[in-house]
């Protein structure tokens, strides 16, 4: 695949998924036996946990929307950069509901098999999430 086909995945994917928690039609950008490894926390495989933890993280943050920065592509790797934002209204990650506003970035990379995304890598801004949630103190 090209870098404009890539980019053209991404895209789509970051509207649909991200931006609209449509959760129905993840084959489309995802091989079934993918591997998401989210921070050294865990590896997510398959798409089955991708969508259950997915489907976790929207419930919790209902009006979340993903703001694209960067984007690039060299072979088969893709790399975005952007800003999640979104109220957390359910629990999530052992954070209990809140009602609070959080603004936090996140950098992707992702590598391509066959005309999807098959495997990635998540970070993200963890410690200003947390604080903004409430769950680390500001002064501590």
């Amino acid at each position: 695949m090209s870098a404009s086909t890539h980019e053209t995945l991404i895209r789509e994917y970051i509207d649909a998924v991200f931006n609209r928690h449509e959760l129905d039609d993840l084959g489309s950008y995802w091989v079934e036996d993918l591997s998401s490894h989210w921070m050294g926390q865990e590896t997510l495989e398959g798409l089955p946990a991708w969508r259950a933890a997915m489907s976790s993280f929207f419930t919790a943050f209902p009006d979340l929307t993903y703001t694209l920065d960067d984007l690039f592509f060299a072979g088969d790797r893709g790399v975005w950069r952007g800003r999640w934002r979104g109220t957390l209204h359910g629990d999530w990650a052992g954070i209990a509901a809140s009602g609070r506003k959080a603004v936090w970035t996140a950098i992707i990379i992702g590598r391509f098999a066959g005309g999807k995304l098959a495997e990635d890598w998540v970070e993200y801004d963890r410690l200003g999430l947390y604080r903004q949630l409430g769950d680390i103190p500001l002064d501590g």
